[in-house]
């Protein structure tokens, strides 16, 4: 089924549910409204009467109104998740119209200064990023960001992600509810980093006072039941219930601290609870997954029995609230330092297990964003590891462009020492192509299929310089700040690591005769490193290195042709040297000559 056919289907079954969980909340408010008032006129009936009938159906109102507050909360969870679901089907519809405003760009992952995410748009507003992007954890988004932009060289790494992504796409409804469960109760950063602290952190109880929380309530307890039984004065085992309520009383400060910090957890943490629970319901099939849920639902370290466990002490910390359920309690058994002691042995079984559930969930929420894509793009192809060439590519287009306007080039580079020199007029294709190329190989390395018919490479760093800027306040001007980037690539290449560079116009910040004896100097230099890839000039004669060069040169170039006034642009990649130039002519047009 096409995405766009299956997203309007599962966004009409989503309304459709949406709406009849509506109708039995407004019926369920209804009976609670008669429940309440037929309770007090029950209770009014029967200090009227005096009937022990009125005071037992006052009772059962009273226990049906609570039982529909139950109810009630659970509905109101699942129009919550509903409400979620269908803004999560909304954004994919959106996103296939070509409308990304609805995503997250990723913009705090932007940098300048990094070896090609700045000249790719890998991050920002209609970026490779935002078009993938769906993660619903803030490690999940790290872990994303850090595929895009910290390469992988390992094949069996790339290999492990796609047929994760692959798998994980055949079940896109459970990733619809993935993500709808994220954005229900969703995670921030501030809060992910506080909780996560909250694991270090001890629950305030000597374990040394362990024996006498059992042994005191149980001497207690045995004394209240020889009272009740007649056999000793009642004051011995209220002298010894007012002793345990002092020893809470004493630990009440600790024990709201506690209390804090473990509700911040788990208000923080809840979602994880929840998408933990929904990524057990299947049996995972690739090895990438797999190690994921052996990870997650391990034996002795499950992740579902950990956070269900810390759900109900929190439950029975909120039940202090009840002040005299409170003295109750902690007069007969120390309820409260029970309570910290079960917390301590959570830590100590689960707490070291944390690091480790975060990651994996993350890096599922990574790739569930994978699959996502891969969902949206049945067409696009699943890149292959190769050793015997750097890139072989069929049909390759820009992800980002719609495809009523994206032109497919096929293209091939052999291995190192290769170097191709694209030259053509302005506005022809030169860097968008760079781009093609450059967001493709990325995309291919993080494990996400590619917008091409066919596509094989050699897992390869990748380094561009297409947007060198000056910096005023540092000094530094536009040429010196190419020079700054083009000796960083041959500082990381001096190292003896293999490159796949993307140079767009190289020394544009010099005079034509200066740049051009400068760019043949360099891209001589070039031939001497571990280095290959794509620079696209307007010089010429840079293409006349092939004469010289024949196996480490090659020339390709973008043509236009001239109708009259008209240019036409076909944004084909071709052989050879660029022959029609258009500035003149566009300043023409402009009227600006």
């Amino acid at each position: 089924m096409p995405p766009r056919e299956f997203y309007l289907k599962e966004l009409h079954y989503t309304c459709r549910t949406l709406e009849k969980e509506r109708v039995r909340r407004n019926i369920l408010t209804g009976v609670k409204i008669t429940l309440f008032v037929g309770m007090f006129f029950l209770i009014y009936l029967f200090a009227r009467h005096g009937e022990a009938l009125y005071a037992w159906a006052a009772l059962l109102a009273l226990l049906l109104f609570l039982e529909s507050n139950v109810i009630e909360s659970k509905l109101l969870a699942r129009v919550a998740f509903l409400r979620a679901r269908e803004n999560v089907i909304e954004d994919e519809l959106s996103y296939l119209s070509g409308d990304f405003s609805r995503l997250d760009g990723g913009e705090e992952f932007r940098d300048s200064k990094h070896a090609y995410s700045h000249d790719l748009d890998l991050f920002g507003e209609l970026s490779v990023f935002q078009s993938i992007n769906r993660t619903v954890t803030p490690r999940g988004k790290q872990i994303l960001a850090n595929w895009l932009m910290s390469q992988t060289l390992s094949g069996e790494e790339i290999r492990g992600r796609q047929e994760a992504a692959r798998e994980m796409s055949k079940y896109h409804n459970q990733g619809i509810d993935f993500r709808a469960t994220g954005h229900v109760r969703s995670l921030n950063t501030l809060s992910s980093e506080h909780a996560e602290r909250w694991q270090h952190e001890k629950a305030g109880f000597s374990r040394q006072w362990t024996p006498y929380i059992y042994i005191l309530p149980a001497i207690v307890l045995s004394y209240w039941v020889l009272c009740f039984l007649g056999l000793i004065w009642y004051g011995v085992p209220l002298f010894g219930s007012l002793l345990m309520l002092g020893c809470a009383l004493i630990m009440s400060k600790e024990i709201n601290r506690v209390h804090a910090r473990l509700d911040l957890f788990i208000r923080s943490f809840g979602s994880l609870r929840d998408l933990v629970l929904l990524a057990s319901r299947t049996t995972p099939l690739s090895r990438r997954l797999q190690e994921l849920h052996e990870t997650l639902f391990g034996k002795g370290h499950d992740a579902r029995e950990a956070f269900s466990s810390l759900c109900r002490v929190l439950s029975a910390f909120d039940q202090r609230g009840n002040i005299i359920a409170a003295i109750l309690l902690n007069g007969l058994y120390m309820k409260d330092l029970h309570l910290l002691l079960r917390l301590s042995r959570w830590q100590e079984t689960h707490a070291r297990f944390l690091p480790g559930w975060i990651n994996a969930l993350g890096e599922m929420d990574a790739l569930f964003s994978l699959a996502n894509y891969t969902f949206n793009h049945p067409e696009y192809a699943t890149p292959i590891v190769r050793e015997e060439f750097l890139l072989n590519t069929r049909e390759m287009g820009h992800p980002l462009i719609p495809e009523k306007q994206r032109v497919m080039n096929d293209f091939h580079v052999d291995g190192n020492h290769e170097i191709h020199i694209i030259t053509g007029a302005n506005m022809a294709g030169k860097s968008t192509f760079l781009r093609t190329v450059g967001v493709n190989l990325v995309m291919a390395h993080c494990g996400c299929v590619v917008c091409a018919r066919f596509f094989a490479f050699r897992p390869t760093r990748l380094f561009t310089s297409m947007r060198a800027t000056d910096n005023l306040a540092a000094g530094v001007s536009y040429f010196h700040a190419e020079l700054l980037r083009l000796k960083q690539l041959v500082e990381i290449a001096r190292k003896g690591e293999d490159l796949f560079v993307i140079l767009d116009e190289i020394l544009k910040g010099t005079n034509s005769v200066d740049k051009l004896n400068g760019s043949l100097r360099f891209l001589g230099s070039l031939r001497a490193l571990p280095v290959a890839g794509i620079v696209a000039t307007h010089d010429l004669q840079l293409g006349e290195l092939v004469t010289s060069h024949p196996r480490h040169y090659f020339n390709y170039c973008f043509e236009i042709s001239h109708d009259d006034d008209e240019i036409v642009y076909d944004y084909k990649l071709r052989p050879g040297i660029s022959k029609n130039m258009n500035a003149s002519i566009l300043l023409e047009k402009m009227g600006l000559c």
